[in-house]
């Protein structure tokens, strides 16, 4: 880790900003915050403020705004991604990155990307669609649960996100249950991501990372287990992995 004992990695998101702090290769903190919208200054400040807990932190950025980063050093977030995998489940091959812009596939060997695909075309494909929703319906993001089966998705007959908003309104109007809608979101995301799978081969024995904010919902593995059809997993650090990937030199 050189010199210091520190390294701090910060992967700017459209939506959030996720933290990584590690000490001797050894994560020792991990937390999220609101992408702001004054980077600039906020993350000068905010460099400030970490350097005043972490004396002497290597700093690393990766992200749509990591140049705003007041970092010493930054990096593409797929090679983040990759990194941050390989530390916390090694010999992972596939990763299933869902972000508030764009949802990536990503094909690794060692933490290295031998192939990445990208859906970007389609908002209601993303995690800023599943924000959005959730924040219509002012449910807590800590409570959501997709794992019950008595529970089902309520079917978006709209492709678009901004027709699929509309269709919130009108679910809403006509007392849908409203896990019913969040599971319907979220099943939606899940069922534009086939396309990106459908490009590549996938063995029933390997397993797909599920990583990005929507690897915080709980239940996500299950559910996109049955959607995707091939085994899907989660883990606890699976929002932070860019971050964490920063951590590594």
């Amino acid at each position: 880790m050189g010199e210091n004992m520190y390294r701090i990695g910060i992967d700017v998101g459209s939506t959030y900003t996720k933290y990584c702090v590690m000490r001797d290769g050894a994560i020792e903190k991990m937390w999220v915050e609101d992408t702001p919208i004054r980077q600039i200054e906020y993350f000068e400040k905010k460099r400030e403020e970490l350097l005043a807990i972490y004396k002497g932190a290597d700093f690393c950025a990766c992200g749509y705004g990591r140049k705003n980063a007041s970092a010493i050093e930054v990096i593409n977030e797929l090679t983040a991604l990759g990194k941050g995998v390989e530390f916390i489940r090694p010999k992972t091959e596939i990763v299933l990155d869902i972000g508030g812009q764009d949802t990536k596939l990503l094909v690794l060997k060692d933490g290295h990307i031998e192939k990445f695909f990208l859906n970007e075309k389609c908002a209601a494909g993303c995690g800023m669609f599943y924000k959005n929703v959730v924040n219509m319906l002012k449910l807590d993001y800590d409570d959501i649960d997709v794992s019950s089966d008595n529970i089902l998705p309520t079917r978006l007959n709209s492709t678009c996100a901004v027709f699929a908003q509309s269709e919130m309104v009108r679910l809403i109007s006509e007392n849908v249950d409203i896990n019913e809608i969040v599971k319907g979101v979220i099943y939606h995301i899940l069922n534009q991501s086939k396309m990106l799978l459908s490009k590549i081969k996938i063995g029933k024995e390997v397993p797909i990372v599920i990583s990005g904010g929507m690897a915080s919902v709980k239940g996500i593995d299950k559910m996109a287990t049955e959607v995707l059809g091939v085994k899907c997993v989660h883990l606890e650090e699976s929002r932070y992995l860019s971050a964490i990937g920063c951590c590594i030199k």
